[in-house]
C-alpha cells in the first residue's frame, strides 16, 4: 500500500508540475498579447505626433514600440528619424551604429545613417554611407539630394550640383531637391541663378511658406527689399519682418564695405 501510495502522490506532483508550467505560458502568452493590443494605439500615436511636429514625443512613442519589437527595421527606421528631426542626431548615430551588423545591408539603413551623420557634422562619414545608398538604391533621389549637401557643407559645389542633377532626373520638379539645389548655387554666390530655381520651386509647391521665406531672403540678399518684404509679409508679423529686413540692409551695407576695400 505504501508503494501505490507514493506511486498517486508522485502523479499528483507531476501534474502540478504541468499546471504550473501551462500558467507560466498562458502568462507569457497573455503578456505578448497585451503589447500586440498595444502597439497600434501607441504606433498611431507615434504617427500623429510626428505629424504635428512634436518629433521628441514621436521618438518617445517609437522607443517604446521597439521594446516591444527590436528586431523591427520599420520601427528602428522611424525611431532613428525622429531623434534626427527633434535634434538628437548623435543619438541617432549611435542607435544606428549598434544596430549595423543587423540592419547594415537592408534598403534604406545606409541613407539613413548618411543623413544622421550629415546632421551630426560627421560630414566625410555622410558622404561614405549616402554612397552606399546609392548603390542599394540606384533609383532613388534622396541620397543624391543628400549627397549634394554634404558637398555644399565642405564648399564642393560644382560636386553638389551634379548631384542635384541626378536627383532631379530621378524625381523631376521635386521641391526639396529644387530648394537644396537654390541654397547650393546662394552658398556659391550665383544669387541669380538661386533666385530662379526657387522661382520654380514655388511654381511647384505654391503653399510652401519656406520656400516664399527663401525666396525673400534671396530677394533682400540681391537688393530688392520691396519685393523681398512684399514676401515676408505673406507669413511674418510685422516685426519679423521689419528685423529681416534690417538684416538684409546691414548685409548689403557690409558687402558694400568689402567690396571698397
Amino acid at each position: 500500500m505504501k508503494s501505490l501510495s507514493f506511486k498517486r502522490a508522485s502523479i499528483n506532483l507531476a501534474g502540478m508540475i504541468l499546471a504550473v508550467i501551462t500558467l507560466v505560458g498562458g502568462c507569457a502568452d497573455n503578456a505578448a498579447e497585451h503589447e500586440r493590443s498595444l502597439s497600434e494605439p501607441v504606433r498611431l500615436a507615434a504617427i500623429k505626433a510626428e505629424q504635428d511636429g512634436d518629433h521628441a514625443t514621436a521618438a518617445g512613442h517609437w522607443q517604446k514600440l521597439r521594446k516591444w519589437h527590436p528586431n523591427n527595421f520599420e520601427i528602428l527606421i522611424a525611431l532613428a528619424k525622429n531623434l534626427r528631426y527633434a535634434g538628437s542626431a548623435a543619438l541617432e548615430v549611435r542607435l544606428l551604429e549598434s544596430e549595423k551588423e543587423n540592419h547594415g545591408t537592408k534598403s534604406g539603413f545606409a541613407l539613413e545613417l548618411g543623413k544622421a551623420n550629415l546632421a551630426s557634422g560627421a560630414t566625410d562619414k555622410a558622404i561614405a554611407s549616402l554612397k552606399e545608398a546609392v548603390k542599394h538604391s540606384p533609383k532613388n533621389w534622396e541620397p543624391h539630394s543628400a549627397l549634394g549637401i554634404a558637398y555644399d557643407t565642405k564648399g564642393n559645389y560644382g560636386a553638389a550640383k551634379s548631384e542635384y542633377k541626378l536627383a532631379l532626373s530621378l524625381s523631376p520638379d521635386n521641391p526639396d531637391v529644387l530648394n537644396n539645389m537654390a541654397i547650393s548655387a546662394a552658398l556659391s554666390g550665383d544669387i541669380e541663378t538661386a533666385i530662379k530655381t526657387l522661382k520654380r520651386v514655388a511654381s511647384v509647391a505654391r503653399h510652401n511658406p519656406q520656400t516664399r521665406q527663401n525666396l525673400a531672403l534671396l530677394y533682400g540678399i540681391r537688393g530688392d527689399t520691396d519685393k523681398a518684404e512684399a514676401l515676408a509679409k505673406m507669413d511674418l508679423d510685422a516685426e519679423s519682418v521689419r528685423n529681416n529686413l534690417a538684416v538684409f540692409l546691414r548685409f548689403r551695407s557690409q558687402k558694400g564695405r568689402k567690396n571698397l576695400n
